[in-house]
């Protein structure tokens, strides 16, 4: 690491992150510390890191990145076991990609995420960690390149560690040839929920990610199904190429969804589906959910074997409970599952201190026709329990389950586009 006046950001001189060889680091520190040990199970809400900090990359450095050779720009990571963390990944061409741990074995998983580090000119880079120590979250990852974000990538690897280092530059390359970034205006850290640089997230009441412009800035992953290959194809949309997907889209800045709605729209990218499934196996769309616990209401396909598909309305407590089902309708090849284009639409409102009101819509393309309210009902939502005595009843009023998202449960669907609005926006019927 060395002072440089060929690039800053501001002043006469930045720090130069120059490496010679394989294996070769240089960059900007910074030392803090986050124990798992300090965080309670199932606490609300957990704790913030936020290092920010401008960065930048010739063009140079990028074009000696060969097939299969990156450099690691910016990572927060734990010293006792250097490979533990998170990191920003730079390959050919630019392309970003994010390495995590895997929870439950603390295998490290890069992950692409579609999205291309801007080059030849000074980057507000500002890297986050949301530690939370629950089912959801655990240890969370996102970052902000001149304000676009990416991310949350959810429930990273927590079990006895203190995360405790923060650093951009070249945290590591298996380039073998000269690379250089420049580093400058290093700020101090903050511990907000929300990054203190810039932040383009938007705050309109009416938002959606179209999965199918193949653009991450936004596209929230879930779990840690960031490990299944997850896919932005331009015609189909989010998938996963091996198993299923919970993701979204980040509406941190969104307003307030205690009364809202949310669609999705179909796809198929691997061919016709099973026509007869026998248990849960497509896209549903989710409300009403608190991401840390993993409690939810849902709308979602249901086979019960024999060609019988239900669109069922569920809680999701731990295990689903079926609140109400309607049949699905006979589509172009005799099947009653999803087909592409095929549209679920979920309303919610609460009209009481306990009450909420929920209406279904169904959109059938191979017909062109809204199958509209198929469900709609009004419900106690302050107490919904399943068998398990192992687990709690939930409050789905409580303040904490705002958020909305989806899930696939087989990579032999996919989902083009995802939209959620506040009530006032909501379109009918």
């Amino acid at each position: 690491m060395t002072q440089s006046s060929a690039q800053a950001a501001a002043g006469s001189f930045a720090a130069r992150a120059a490496t010679s060889g394989s294996g070769s680091t240089a960059n900007v520190r910074f030392n803090f510390s986050d124990s798992a040990g300090s965080h309670l199970w199932e606490e609300r809400p957990g704790t913030f890191y936020w290092q920010w900090a401008n960065v930048y990359l010739p063009s140079s450095t990028v074009a000696q990145l060969g097939a299969g050779e990156y450099i690691t720009v910016a990572g927060l990571w734990t010293s006792a076991q250097a490979s533990q963390g998170w990191f920003l990944r730079v390959r050919q061409g630019g392309e970003m990609y994010v390495v995590g741990n895997r929870y439950w074995d603390n295998s490290q998983i890069e992950f692409r995420i579609y999205g291309t580090f801007p080059q030849d000119q000074w980057v507000d880079l500002e890297i986050g960690l949301h530690s939370q120590n629950g089912p959801g979250v655990k240890r969370a990852f996102a970052f902000l390149t001149n304000g676009n974000f990416y991310g949350w990538y959810h429930q990273g690897r927590m079990q006895g560690e203190t995360y405790d280092r923060a650093a951009m530059g070249i945290l590591a390359t298996n380039s073998n040839d000269p690379l250089e970034v420049f580093v400058d205006q290093w700020r101090y850290a903050t511990s907000a929920s929300l990054p203190g640089g810039p932040d383009n997230r938007s705050t309109t009441n009416l938002q959606e990610q179209d999965y199918r412009s193949q653009g991450g800035a936004q596209w929230q992953i879930d779990w840690t199904t960031w490990e299944y290959d997850l896919r932005l194809e331009a015609q189909y949309g989010l998938y996963s190429d091996t198993t299923r997907l919970q993701s979204g889209r980040n509406i941190d800045r969104m307003p307030d969804l205690t009364n809202g709605w949310a669609e999705i729209e179909i796809d198929w990218p691997k061919g016709t589906p099973n026509g007869s499934p026998s248990s849960y196996f497509g896209p549903m769309v989710g409300f009403r959910k608190e991401i840390n616990r993993e409690e939810n209401l849902e709308i979602i396909p249901i086979g019960y074997s024999g060609g019988n598909v239900q669109l069922a309305f569920e809680a999701w407590v731990g295990n689903p409970v079926i609140l109400a089902e309607w049949p699905m309708p006979l589509n172009t090849d005799a099947s009653r599952i999803p087909e592409p284009g095929d549209i679920i639409r979920v309303r919610w409102e609460q009209v009481s201190a306990t009450d909420l009101n929920v209406r279904v819509s169904y959109y059938d393309a191979s017909t062109s026709t809204w199958h509209s309210n198929v469900i709609s009902m009004t419900l106690n939502v302050t107490n919904i329990d399943d068998s398990d005595p192992g687990t709690d009843a939930v409050n789905y009023t409580d303040g904490y389950h705002t958020a909305s998202s989806v899930t696939i449960d087989s990579p032999m669907y996919s989902i083009r586009r995802f939209k959620v609005g506040t009530i006032d926006t909501y379109p009918g019927p």
